[in-house]
């Protein structure tokens, strides 16, 4: 790491004296940029500019540029590998076709993926009572969440008389 903030022009990094941060220069951008389309990890990009992983994930935050000069290099990696696993796959190498279909447009064996979202809907129910807790609970009116269409203003069931009991007479 480089010390020297008056010729931080031509430096990777630069350390500011009174506070400690590091500064990544735009030669260390473009150390970052080469090295990330090179396909070397995060922690060998830190030692390339003299630093730890750990410095240079704090530059990473408080340096937007250097968040870009990263990404940038890795988009630049990502385009490289697709076009050579094309090229391949349109010289007729079946695994590279398959494997560009599987990783881009999300097929899968069975088919392309649903990109629908999916619902899951979760029942709770009481735990096991006997017969005893279970006639107590009805006869003591709602055991459960679901109001009763009688607390709910109504009167009576559909299909049901006056009287609670079925729509027709009884003889």
């Amino acid at each position: 790491m480089n010390s020297d903030a008056a010729t931080s022009g031509n430096l990777p990094t630069t350390r500011d004296a009174k506070h400690g941060t590091v500064t990544i220069n735009a030669p260390g951008l473009a150390i970052i940029t080469d090295m990330a389309r090179n396909g070397h990890p995060i922690n060998g990009i830190a030692a390339a500019l003299g630093m730890s992983g750990r410095v240079l994930r704090e530059c990473r935050k408080r340096q937007p540029e250097v968040e870009e000069a990263l990404s940038e290099g890795l988009a630049g990696l990502e385009q490289e590998l697709v076009h050579s696993l094309l090229a391949a796959a349109r010289k007729g190498q079946i695994a590279a076709a398959m494997f560009l279909l599987k990783c881009r447009h999300g097929y899968r064996e069975t088919g392309q993926t649903d990109t629908a979202p999916k619902v899951a809907v979760q029942i709770n129910l009481p735990g096991a009572m006997d017969e005893r807790a279970y006639a107590r609970l009805i006869e003591e009116g709602e055991g459960g969440s679901c109001p009763s269409p009688r607390l709910a203003g109504r009167d009576s069931f559909p299909g049901e008389n006056e009287q609670g009991g079925p729509g027709h007479a009884h003889a």
